[in-house]
């Protein structure tokens, strides 16, 4: 599989034909990063990180560091390729872990933005919020990818500001709800 990276400072990564791997395609990437805004000098977090297109698109767009965990080691070891031989070795870190193994050696920290891709339709979108929660993770926005055909229901804490459509994938824009 060949994508065009829109901004990736005009590269085209080749991502492997792999059962299961959905890059989030670029005019998903290019509404998100719209929808965001400037994001230059945000703090990363990429779960579900697959190709790693996400990180790489985020620091394209001026992200100081980007944290990607994966547990698939073959797509980790093709995201540590493109780390090295494209010099971002600074600012990418790239974890293979399962996303649950991961939060737990992130317990406590912050980030500006987190993105999540799940699998599609199986109730792992709706889960996320908690696990960051359960691991005292901050985030000031939290994006959550999920089939369009799916209407997740999110946790108790957190509120959904908007979604977007796009074919079949639809990006959920989440914040925490103010204590009352």
């Amino acid at each position: 599989m060949r994508i065009t990276a829109g901004s990736l400072r005009g590269r085209v990564l080749h991502i492997p034909d792999v059962p299961g791997l959905r890059p989030t395609p670029a005019k998903v990437r290019q509404a998100l990063f719209n929808i965001l805004g400037p994001i230059d000098d945000f703090r990363l977090l990429d779960l579900f990180s697959g190709s790693g297109v996400m990180a790489l698109e985020a620091i394209s767009r001026g992200v100081s560091s980007a944290v990607s965990i994966e547990q698939d080691r073959r797509q980790t070891r093709d995201m540590e390729e493109i780390r090295s031989s494209w010099g971002l070795t600074e600012s990418w870190q790239i974890k293979a872990l399962t996303v649950q193994k991961g939060l737990s050696l992130m317990e406590g920290q912050q980030f500006d933005l987190i993105f999540a891709d799940p699998p599609y339709r199986q109730g792992i979108a709706e889960k996320i919020p908690l696990w960051l929660d359960e691991h005292d993770i901050g985030c000031d926005h939290l994006i959550i990818e999920e089939s369009a055909s799916e209407s997740p229901l999110w946790p108790k804490g957190w509120l959904c500001e908007q979604s977007r459509s796009y074919g079949d994938t639809c990006l959920h824009f989440l914040i925490r709800a103010a204590e009352e």
